[in-house]
């Protein structure tokens, strides 16, 4: 059986629907909204400074800086450990670095996957 591009036919129906907005605009509401936007990141940055100064070394956090490119730059300036975690956050917060974020965070998640595994633990040097 052949199918003919005469015997084909497609039909469209578009429908505009007009929304009405009978509520009025209100500034405060929005000024409301990004201020609890504000907050929430402000929350979640502050979760990951306390999570970096718990559980990380200086030197793992240097590993971290140094997957991002940025660790010479923070040992030349001789950065304490609170100054490693501030550059972090701000960096891992930015909106431009969410891929590079999202990835280093993935392979941290393998590596330590592989370290908890008998067998594949030996091929981790880290």
């Amino acid at each position: 059986m052949s199918i003919n591009k005469e015997d084909i036919s497609i039909s469209y129906y578009f429908e505009e629907i007009e929304n009405q907005v009978n509520e009025q605009f209100n500034i405060e509401d929005l000024m409301t909204e990004i201020e609890q936007t504000e907050l929430n990141n402000n929350d979640i940055n502050l979760t990951h400074m306390v999570n970096y100064h718990e559980n990380f070394t200086v030197k793992e956090l240097l590993l971290i800086c140094e997957y991002y490119g940025f660790a010479k730059e923070l040992k030349s300036a001789k950065l304490n450990k609170e100054q490693i975690i501030d550059f972090l956050v701000n960096f891992e917060s930015d909106k431009n670095n969410t891929d590079i974020v999202f990835k280093r965070q993935n392979m941290w998640f393998y590596m330590n996957e592989l370290k908890s595994d008998k067998f594949m633990k030996k091929y981790i040097l880290w």
